[in-house]
């Protein structure tokens, strides 16, 4: 029931919570256009309830979808219409395929994990040569973020009792974009590129979820692109960071 209500508010009824709606379909998009192109082989690592990868399937990508709790992949195959896909119960710490891929997703997961630079090693272990890995989480840099930052925050080991948890009450630390870069090349991938999105004129902060009713989500998205294209003030004001690595 939880998984169906996330959904409605996500990607059935933009009614809902039209602000939910805005934000999630603007993840949506930037998640799609890193996929564009010819057919891939595609790894989405904690894909939830599927809503990723079930697209993906659908626009002809070759998708293998993984993730820890067996009830959200129950779920997800339920939604399954067509389309080239498998779903995995496995911890991808623990998990061995003798294929590779040309993209793989880890979105909002590496925040729950007290070994990023495994977690990073393994899924570029994963690639195919010139493959890419899109890793997002939320931004340590964000103004509202009130959770130490990865280097703030001490010995991980202390928190292994909440790794792999899920949803809010899991998140034990935030990532700035250099910490996040910097696990990156520590893991072997060359030059990460980073990408900052969803600033309040997308995530609804600071009361402007109210503005979601009344103005067009093409305006709202302008906003938000200006917002973030700001030298000084886009990083701070951006709740989600992206970054991408390649195996070269």
């Amino acid at each position: 029931m939880a998984l169906y209500r996330h959904d409605m508010q996500e990607i059935w009824d933009p009614v809902v919570a039209k602000h939910i709606w805005n934000q999630y379909h603007n993840q949506l998009d930037i998640y799609l256009a890193i996929a564009e192109g010819p057919s891939k082989r595609i790894l989405d690592i904690g894909c939830a309830q599927g809503t990723l990868a079930l697209i993906l399937a659908e626009l002809a990508h070759q998708v293998t979808a993984v993730d820890i709790r067996q009830s959200f992949l129950d779920y997800a195959a339920s939604r399954h219409e067509h389309g080239d896909i498998r779903f995995i119960h496995a911890d991808i710490l623990e998990l061995d395929l003798d294929e590779r891929f040309d993209l793989i997703f880890a979105n909002q997961v590496i925040e729950h994990l007290i070994h990023p630079v495994d977690f990073l090693r393994k899924l570029l272990g994963m690639l195919n040569p010139g493959g890419k890995l899109v890793v997002t989480t939320p931004n340590g840099q964000y103004l509202r973020n009130s959770l130490p930052t990865y280097s703030e925050v001490g010995d991980l080991a202390a928190f292994s009792h909440m790794r792999n948890t899920a949803d809010a009450g899991g998140h034990f630390f935030a990532y700035t974009a250099k910490e996040l870069a910097g696990l990156f090349e520590v893991a072997g991938f060359a030059r990460p590129f980073i990408t900052f999105f969803e600033s309040p004129w997308i995530s609804g902060h600071m009361k402007i979820r109210y503005l979601h009713r009344a103005m067009p989500v093409s305006v709202l998205r302008l906003l938000d692109r200006a917002m973030l294209k700001t030298f000084w003030l886009g990083p701070r004001m951006a709740h989600q960071l992206l970054v991408q690595g390649e195996l070269s």
